[in-house]
């Protein structure tokens, strides 16, 4: 576990757990971010192939200049440790990788003298739709992801690749309850909005250059009702057609492009 300088106080059983197994990550972009990324430690790397080309070259360039072994095997043993994944000849094994702490993510957002953009996601079953996530995230700005550890998928080797290498740079932290974490950011002077269908606020008439946390729930059930009654507010996504609702990454992709438009929008009005 990664302990901030200063911890923020928080719940009891709410602070982040380290990932319990040996992380299996394959497929080039993935690899070669993870081995961009100054918190995560290899093993080792394997190539299925004994003269490797670009782009994987660079990934053997990269693995040598962090002193990471690099492996050169068949194409058959990659294929059983990847379980079938698109693996493009190129897999790496990580050390133990912790969540970090969220006290960190605080802190860190302080430093950057931003607001903070935080990403909940309370109950997402389907690993295509978390690394969609987390990419987007990444991409927008999100200073950092916080799921459950339980009635959620983890953070997997199909959770990575669908991330294209995002989880290498978005801290995330796995808490035991949604609920009492809401709580313990709110003390913090964090808002907290929840997306559901059902609300009347549409997300694009709200405030969002504030420190907010942004709740997406799971695919199909939403955010859980306890969860959604911690939430500072609710918001809704406009929608027109015969379906009642959109994909969770889908979702989650559309709120933090608006919370970013609203940012950007703010910014440039302050600089004219």
């Amino acid at each position: 576990m990664i302990q901030p300088p200063h911890p923020i106080p928080l719940p009891d059983g709410e602070r982040g757990e380290g990932w319990e197994m040996t992380q299996i990550i394959y497929g080039i972009h993935p690899v070669e971010e993870a081995l961009r990324s100054s918190h995560l430690e290899f093993q080792k790397i394997l190539i299925a192939a004994q003269k490797p080309h670009h782009p994987i070259q660079s990934v053997v360039d990269l693995a040598r200049q962090r002193q990471v072994p690099v492996l050169f095997t068949t194409r058959e043993t990659v294929e059983k440790m990847a379980l079938g994944g698109l693996h493009q000849n190129v897999l790496g094994i990580l050390k133990e990788i912790p969540y970090v702490d969220i006290g960190e993510i605080l802190l860190n957002s302080k430093r950057e003298g931003k607001r903070a953009l935080l990403l909940i996601l309370d109950g997402i079953q389907v690993p295509q739709n978390l690394g969609a996530l987390i990419r987007t995230a990444l991409g927008c700005g999100v200073q950092g992801l916080i799921i459950p550890k339980d009635r959620t998928v983890g953070i997997t080797p199909t959770v990575t690749k669908a991330s294209a290498g995002a989880v290498a740079h978005l801290p995330i932290a796995r808490v035991v309850n949604i609920a009492s974490t809401i709580d313990a950011l709110k003390k913090e002077g964090i808002w907290v909005y929840g997306a559901s269908g059902e609300a009347r606020d549409l997300i694009y008439h709200l405030d969002l250059d504030i420190d907010l946390a942004i709740v997406i729930g799971a695919e199909g059930k939403g955010i859980r009702p306890l969860v959604k009654k911690k939430c500072d507010r609710l918001f809704s996504i406009p929608m027109r057609g015969p379906l009642s609702s959109f994909n969770a990454s889908v979702s989650g992709g559309m709120v933090l492009y608006e919370v970013m438009r609203q940012r950007d929008l703010i910014r440039e009005g302050e600089d004219e």
